[in-house]
């Protein structure tokens, strides 16, 4: 079946909407077998590494260590407590909460890591299936986008929300093609309100396409732009739910909200879509990506799928209009990136029907996705080698010490990452000690109280950047360690930092080493 849509004025890319029933006979890519084996590829760069080195993800471990052992270790409950309230940033402790009893936190995190971009690209070929009627050879160009910045970042629950959202996309376009707008209605009211739990921004990106999705039909069915975005809304208000819960949730909504149009980050960000370790590598990926869309947008190879380009369009001018932090989460714009340009690519399909043509295409795309996830599983495995020389640390850390961490970090601007910025919570996670750096978030669960610790209690107090790399550049190894409340702590641990840098305090004694990094006991007068 083949529907002509009747765009106005170049407002959206000029498309066919098409399904077909069956891949044509030899294609190989479109069969189910293949989908899920393309699928389970993604759990390899995530096999070898005990923790994936993500720039947050020992950050989310921490907490997730207190919440499941706040009442059975004898040190949390003097720094902490867990007040459970329902937000929409809990995915992933949901999760691991639920496991305990049978995981520990790394081990679920791992699983869950795995499942999360295992379901994910199964999630995009579902939405390309169902869109055009079969997998488009060119599909497969999206799947390494769910090892995009948000991944990298170690933003465990917008992941989880992703991996949600995508299969959610399926159902509710097969819903909608069935015509079964009632259980539509009734399956979204308690999906749209878990996938808001699991992270807001993973629901708000569903709820933007899926807007789309449902404006294109409207006017693909003949509406006038006012009725098709009236049937749109009303189609997507079992999603509304959340709203009501934030807006009761006085001041949770709308606290941290920040940065507002800093275009410059935006530009960067639109660049650094694939940004992993290798610049030349990632800028030449993200550029054949955005190549294909072009082509699809002239019409030279491929055509769009009208739905799904929508959908990316609007989630891109969302992204453009929207802050950078929201409820306390940086980089919130920035997550909607990969998600856009994937459905974008997922919109294409080749205007050829030559069977050989479509088969190279294919295996361009195989390509593709071969090659990221080799180079991405060797760059895990490289980034995982260091982080362990840094982590031989712990051992030298009795349970329940109070542990000042400062990881000397490379200017946030440069393109690589050495992933240290949290290290120092693995402490919490393997001794029950108090560290500095755990974030400061309204609707977080969890609570610090530590007022003799002084400065040093809050994310931010364990990054150190070179002079030049941030607006507060005065905060140096020399100041940090000038304002410590020593009385406060036991440790001070300097992660990736060279030796030229080391202090020389009487205060402080040498317990361990390597060649970038140093554990010291702190002297106290009355042990004297």
């Amino acid at each position: 079946m083949s529907l002509e849509v009747p765009w106005k004025s170049g407002l959206m890319p000029r498309s066919t909407i098409t399904r077909q029933d069956a891949p044509p006979p030899g294609s190989w890519w479109s069969t189910p077998w293949f989908a899920v084996l393309i699928s389970l590829t993604l759990a390899v760069p995530l096999l070898q590494p005990a923790v994936a080195p993500l720039i947050d993800i020992y950050g989310h471990l921490a907490r997730f260590a207190i919440d499941a052992r706040i009442d059975s270790s004898p040190y949390f409950h003097h720094w902490f407590a867990v007040q459970w309230r329902l937000s929409g940033n809990l995915g992933m402790d949901l999760l691991v909460a639920a496991a305990e009893p049978l995981l520990d936190v790394v081990e679920t995190t791992k699983i869950a890591l795995i499942a999360a971009a295992v379901m994910t690209a199964a999630g995009m070929l579902a939405v390309a299936k169902e869109a055009h009627g079969r997998i488009p050879p060119s599909a497969f160009f999206a799947i390494p986008l769910t090892f995009g910045m948000p991944f990298q970042y170690g933003f465990l629950n917008y992941t989880l929300s992703i991996a949600f959202a995508f299969p959610l996309i399926v159902l509710w376009m097969r819903l909608g093609r069935g015509r079964r707008y009632r259980l539509r209605t009734a399956v979204f009211l308690p999906l749209g309100l878990l996938l808001w739990v699991t992270h807001v921004a993973g629901w708000g990106a569903f709820c933007v396409a899926v807007f789309a999705i449902e404006l294109v039909t409207a006017r693909r069915d003949g509406r006038g732009w006012p009725r098709a975005i009236w049937s749109a809304g009303l189609a997507c208000l079992p999603l509304a739910v959340p709203i009501v819960i934030m807006l009761a949730q006085s001041g949770t909504a709308s606290a941290g909200v920040a940065q507002w149009f800093s275009w410059l980050l935006k530009l960067f960000f639109v660049a650094a879509i694939l940004r992993d370790q290798h610049l030349g590598f990632d800028i030449a990926s993200v550029m054949l990506l955005y190549g294909l869309v072009l082509c699809g947008l002239r019409g030279a190879g491929f055509r769009m799928e009208a739905r799904l380009a929508c959908a990316s369009g609007l989630l891109f001018c969302v992204f453009l209009l929207m802050p950078g932090m929201v409820m306390g989460s940086s980089f919130t714009d920035m997550r909607l990136l990969p998600c856009a340009l994937a459905l974008a690519i997922l919109s294409l399909s080749p205007t050829t029907t030559n069977h050989r043509h479509l088969t190279m295409i294919a295996i361009a795309a195989l390509a593709f996705l071969g090659t990221r996830l080799a180079v991405q599983t060797v760059s895990w495995a490289r980034l995982e080698d260091r982080l362990q020389d840094q982590l031989a640390a712990i051992d030298h850390i009795p349970s329940g010490s109070r542990v000042v961490a400062l990881a000397d970090l490379p200017c946030e601007a440069q393109w690589t990452s050495r992933r240290m910025d949290h290290l120092g919570m693995m402490a919490i996670v393997r001794r029950d000690a108090f560290v500095n750096g755990l974030w400061d978030i309204p609707s977080s669960q969890l609570r610090i109280h530590r007022p003799e610790a002084g400065g040093f209690v809050y994310a931010g107090s364990q990054a150190l950047f070179a002079p030049g790399c941030r607006y507060d550049e005065g905060y140096d190894l020399q100041r940090a360690l000038a304002t410590i409340a020593y009385a406060a702590f036991d440790f001070v641990w300097l992660i990736d930092t060279p030796r030229v840098k080391w202090p020389t305090d009487a205060r402080l004694r040498l317990v361990w080493s390597t060649d970038r990094g140093a554990l010291y006991r702190i002297v106290h007068r009355a042990s004297e």
